[in-house]
């Protein structure tokens, strides 16, 4: 566990350049956005001024400004999930790589790049709800009525839909989300390590594990879709269903991670 900690510190310095500049990105993506809306609405000119509760609300909760933001931190964090692998096997003198050489360093290489994703993941959570008290702040400047509605930060966090994805209201859809986080990032490990990772001895055989993951994937997306997006309106049963099948996908991929590590990378 002690190796898992200090390679995770040592992932996270490595880090620090795309997390800073992925944050910066996701801020001002926000704001510019909430700042297009206020010009756009009249009210940065004075031409408009907003006196409705509902006429604030469209203008201070439009959802493309805060899932926009959303999105591509979403995205950043899929493509560094793969850069985070890729990047050892292109750096052959990197540390990394040469922990990669000891077949019983491997595995726990996995982990501290998995719990690197995982706190990257939390740490733009959290950039994310900066933002939203940004554009609060912003709009205040342009409709002073804001508090006059009871209109807060925290409660355009929580009306928001597609905050919810970033703040659930609830325990069980905040367990979803986690897990669904770590089905994805482990889902990318698993892709990147069988393209750059997995020997080259037959490009056949590689090509055709690749392709039987993807379709296996397919199937897999395929048959959680059908329950996910009536997510508001699940018995129990569909809930132990859907938490299972994530459970169980994420703990082959780690299996499956295990065994190539182990018996199949090329270093």
């Amino acid at each position: 566990m002690r190796k898992v900690i200090q390679l995770t510190l040592y992932n996270l310095g490595q880090a620090k350049g795309f997390i800073l500049v992925t944050a910066l990105l996701q801020v001002l993506i926000q704001v510019g956005l909430q700042f297009f809306t206020i010009v756009t609405s009249g009210l940065l000119s004075g031409m408009r001024i907003l006196t409705e509760k509902q006429e604030i609300l469209r203008v201070v909760l439009v959802e493309i400004n805060i899932g926009l933001p959303v999105f591509f931190a979403g995205v950043a964090i899929l493509v560094y999930s793969a850069m985070i692998w890729s990047k050892e096997w292109s750096t052959k003198g990197s540390f990394i790589y040469r922990l990669l050489m000891l077949p019983g360093s491997r595995f726990s290489v996995y982990l501290s790049k998995l719990l690197t994703m995982l706190i990257i993941t939390f740490f733009l959570q959290g950039v994310q709800v900066i933002g939203v008290f940004l554009n609060y702040t912003l709009s205040k400047l342009f409709i002073p009525s804001l508090d006059s509605y009871h209109v807060t930060p925290w409660s355009l966090v929580t009306n928001s839909i597609a905050m919810q994805t970033v703040v659930p209201k609830y325990a069980t859809q905040f367990f979803f989300f986690f897990l669904f986080g770590i089905a994805a990032i482990v889902t990318i490990f698993q892709i990147t390590l069988l393209v750059v990772g997995v020997e080259k001895k037959s490009t056949t055989t590689k090509l055709m594990s690749i392709i039987g993951y993807i379709l296996l994937l397919i199937i897999y997306v395929g048959t959680v879709s059908r329950y996910q997006w009536s997510f508001y309106f699940i018995g129990s049963e569909t809930i132990l269903y859907l938490g299972t099948g994530i459970i169980v996908w994420i703990i082959g991929n780690l299996l499956l991670s295990d065994y190539l590590l182990n018996h199949k990378v090329s270093v």
